[in-house]
C-alpha cells in the first residue's frame, strides 16, 4: 500500500495528464460518431425532400395534362347529370391522390 501511495505521489502529474488525454480521446470518439450520424441523417433528409419534390412535380405536371385532356374530349352538348358525374369523379380522384400523398408523407416521416 505504501508503495502505491509513493508511486502516486511521484507520478501524480504524469498520471493526471494521461487521464486528461484519455478523456479527450473518448470525447473525440463520441464527437466523431455524432458527426457521422448527423451526416447520415442529413443525407436521409435530403433524399426525403428530393422524393417529395419529385412527387409534387409529378402531381403538378399531371394536373395541366388532365385539364387539357378533358378540354379536348368535351362533347358539344353536355347534360347536367353528366357534368355532375364528372365533378364527382374528379372529387373522388383528388381524395384518392390526397390519401396517397398522406400515406407517402407518413411513410417518410415515421
Amino acid at each position: 500500500m505504501e508503495k502505491i501511495m509513493n508511486f502516486l505521489q511521484n507520478y501524480n502529474e504524469i498520471l493526471t495528464e494521461a487521464a486528461l488525454i484519455l478523456m479527450s480521446l473518448i470525447v473525440l470518439i463520441f464527437l466523431a460518431r455524432i458527426l457521422r450520424q448527423i451526416k447520415r441523417l442529413n443525407r436521409s433528409l435530403g433524399s426525403i425532400t428530393e422524393n417529395i419534390q419529385a412527387y409534387f412535380d409529378v402531381i403538378l405536371q399531371e394536373e395541366p395534362q388532365k385539364t387539357e385532356e378533358t378540354n379536348v374530349r368535351q362533347e358539344p352538348v353536355r347534360s347536367a347529370g353528366a357534368e355532375e358525374e364528372n365533378e364527382q369523379m374528379e372529387l373522388e380522384r383528388r381524395k384518392q391522390e390526397e390519401e396517397v400523398f398522406n400515406a407517402v408523407l407518413q411513410e417518410y416521416f415515421s
